[in-house]
């Protein structure tokens, strides 16, 4: 029996020991304890900056560019200036997407969808995708048009709303969802909602929450697994389940109501046209079916329209902290449209300023964001270092973007006069929020389209100020995508 316990002591032992170290010539970072990794240490500076991603920068800072963390089982690189962020981007070595129950669970236990698939089932997907969508508008004439009616649509709800009083208070940060959402699901599935609809409310509302409580890294469940048992809640194991649940409910009864109305030979929509594609015994390989495209409509839904709504959030909030440039765009846009023609996409190079704003708030966005993860598909080197065969890895744009050695003068300002350049729009290499290469995001000419359209045709006819008692906090939201904090603006119309 001592025989026995000393035995089973001396092997816990053993692998407490090995699961300390390092692989050969793995990037710096925080020592690894046994079973935990790093997570402590990294949960501490987390609390003390109020998010994941300023406490890579800090462990970057004092580690170097690429740094390596262990948290929980789980080995992970997070990538932060912008030579490093650009070799990595680069590299086919490392352009696979992750494994694992996280990233899977969403999708029925498969790897399923576009955003978290890679090699010749990546390449399938997309290109079908991006084919596809461009027929019912996206990146044509027809987007413009598309999106033009959604910001007319909010522009008569908040004159409805503001009703022959002076002005009205709106919560920001949910005022865009449903519109935003309307832009691409008028191509996913032939589908518009209204500004009040409460199941779209109810399910916009859960995204920002799972959002919120999960990161691109997973979540406390993901990195030690017996705490999806033990603490479901606070492990964040819960609202994950929950919030899939939902988003499949609502995607299964929206693919019934397809396969029953369409018509073969007039496709409405990007469900119909793939719908076709599984009829067709000629067309279908392998990488299509139907969960298949439930997953991509989820990616798509999930993404789309989270990223760019927060993007405008941040928008709306330096536009109310900044009046000044609120005013200059205003007055560009009464130059160039007048108080009541609509702006389309064809008056962007004649607003280079308004312009300027969506690129400012892009920056704004993406400089608090990480890229979507990657893994290793072989051994291979980043900037010297040795990245074992599937380690996740995954660039913290902070660096790129708004760190003080970014490149940006007072990254921390919103300066949307920082690109422009003898009158001329340029954008500097080290801008990056839809990363470069191969896995540049599918969806930046609908979201560049959106923030331009919607900035432009509610500054042409509102003027957004600080409630005066409820000023907006600096904090802003950590998760998957970064966001503002829920604030408030009051909306006068212009005259």
């Amino acid at each position: 029996m001592w025989v026995a316990a000393i035995l089973f002591v001396a092997i816990l032992g053993l692998l407490a020991y090995l699961d300390t170290r390092k692989p050969k010539n793995f990037p710096p970072g925080p020592k690894w304890k046994p079973f935990l990794g790093c997570a402590l240490e990294v949960a501490g500076i987390k609390k003390r900056t109020g998010s994941f991603l300023k406490a890579t920068a800090e462990l970057a800072s004092k580690h170097g560019p690429v740094l390596g963390l262990k948290v929980g089982k789980q080995k992970l690189v997070v990538v932060y200036d912008f030579q490093a962020v650009k070799e990595f981007l680069a590299s086919d070595d490392l352009a696979g997407r992750p494994f694992g129950e996280f990233y899977e669970m969403r999708t029925w236990g498969k790897r399923r969808g576009i955003l978290l698939v890679d090699e010749t089932f990546w390449h399938e997907q997309r290109r079908f995708s991006l084919r596809q969508l461009r027929e019912f508008g996206f990146g044509r004439r027809n987007m413009s048009t598309l999106i033009q009616e959604e910001t007319q649509e909010l522009v008569n709800y908040i004159f409805k709303s503001i009703h022959h009083r002076d002005s009205i208070i709106f919560e920001m940060t949910t005022l865009f969802n449903v519109h935003v959402l309307n832009t691409l699901w008028s191509m996913m599935a032939g589908v518009r909602y209204k500004h009040d609809d409460a199941k779209m409310k109810e399910l916009q509302a859960i995204l920002t929450e799972l959002f919120g409580t999960v990161s691109m890294v997973g979540a406390t469940f993901s990195h030690f697994p017996v705490l999806k048992y033990l603490a479901p809640e606070l492990s964040g194991y819960k609202i994950y389940v929950n919030a899939h649940l939902k988003i499949w409910d609502f995607l299964r009864r929206e693919l019934e109501h397809h396969k029953t109305t369409h018509d073969p030979n007039e496709p409405r929509d990007f469900m119909d046209v793939y719908l076709n594609v599984l009829k067709s015994s000629e067309e279908a390989g392998d990488s299509f079916s139907e969960e298949q495209l439930m997953a991509l409509c989820m990616d798509l839904f999930m993404a789309g329209s989270e990223t760019t709504n927060n993007s405008l959030g941040f928008a709306f909030f330096y536009l109310i902290k900044y009046p000044e440039v609120q005013k200059k765009a205003q007055m560009e846009i009464d130059a160039v449209l007048g108080k009541h023609r609509v702006p389309t996409l064809e008056d962007r190079p004649n607003l280079p300023y308004v312009e300027c704003v969506v690129l400012e708030s892009l920056r704004m966005f993406g400089g608090r964001a990480f890229t979507v993860p990657h893994r290793a598909i072989r051994d291979t080197e980043l900037c010297g270092y040795t990245i074992p065969k599937d380690v996740l890895i995954l660039a913290n744009l902070h660096g790129c973007m708004m760190d003080p050695t970014s490149g940006y003068d007072n990254p921390e300002e919103f300066v949307p006069e920082r690109y422009m350049i003898n009158g001329n729009v340029a954008v500097p290499d080290t801008f990056i929020p839809f990363g470069f290469g191969k896995h540049r995001c599918l969806g930046e000419t609908l979201a560049r389209a959106n923030l331009f359209l919607f900035i432009a045709s509610l500054l042409q006819r509102f003027t957004f100020s600080v409630v005066a008692d409820q000023p907006p906090t600096e904090e802003w939201r950590d998760g998957v995508t970064p966001g503002p904090r829920p604030f408030k603006a009051r909306v006068v119309p212009r005259v």
